[in-house]
């Protein structure tokens, strides 16, 4: 049974900004137009020891999401539960049940293992190598493995622009937000990637997203190490 907490409010709470995995859970939100609730929980700062923070996330990481009494705490899972539950909103994911559901799951979960993983050893072992320590052999394989998957990805965007279907959906969600963050640690876009970036940048909801999932405060912590806005993962 998943995590239960005692508010079982309707309205939606995300805890957690700043950083490229926060913003899918603001993104889907914003996409499906639902009222809901944040905190500035911001990583690596004071504002991590913020105890209604930490009474939340055991784990200790953002994003989280607290919905209905119950705790999510990966940025995937968040945005496919908010589709799911918020389907007459908009349609953001097919149907749980049949083919369709399982070949976006599919390539969704590859997102998540085959490109949102190489990029965290880059995070690692780069941004963070005095916590985790510097290896650049393992960078430069992360880099080399993110470009080769990226290019299944460019495959699904050939036929419609988007992951799948001929829609906009969650899972566009996860591929824009990779596709910014490998871009900001130096890997090279291929073209149709570069593309789908440039075309989600420019939707309301990704503005309206970006804007509350980097505050001054997230700004300014980003600016103090050096980073643009959306190269700060948890």
């Amino acid at each position: 049974m998943a995590e239960a907490v005692s508010d079982a409010s309707e309205t939606p709470c995300i805890w957690g900004v700043g950083t490229s995995r926060t913003i899918r859970a603001h993104w889907t939100l914003c996409e499906l137009g639902v009222d809901y609730t944040w905190h500035d929980i911001i990583p690596r700062t004071e504002t991590m020891e913020d105890p209604a923070f930490r009474a939340v996330s055991t784990r200790g990481k953002v994003p989280i999401l607290v919905h209905r009494g119950r705790v999510i705490g990966e940025s995937g899972a968040i945005a496919l539960h908010l589709a799911d539950h918020y389907r007459d909103h908009m349609a953001l994911a097919p149907e749980p049940a049949g083919l369709d559901r399982a070949v976006f799951m599919d390539r969704y979960c590859f997102m998540l293992m085959e490109l949102d993983a190489p990029l965290y050893i880059i995070r690692r072992h780069e941004g963070l190598a005095d916590v985790y320590g510097e290896s650049k052999v393992a960078a430069a394989s992360a880099r080399e493995y993110y470009q080769r998957q990226a290019g299944v990805a460019s495959e699904w965007l050939e036929k419609t622009g988007f992951v799948f279907g001929e829609s906009f959906s969650v899972a566009d969600i996860l591929l824009a937000s990779c596709s910014a963050w490998a871009e900001l640690v130096g890997v090279q876009p291929r073209e149709a990637i570069a593309r789908h970036l440039e075309r989600a940048k420019t939707r309301e909801a990704f503005a309206l997203a970006a804007q509350r999932n980097f505050p001054p405060a997230a700004l300014a912590m980003l600016a103090a190490q050096g980073k643009p806005p959306s190269d700060a993962n948890a």
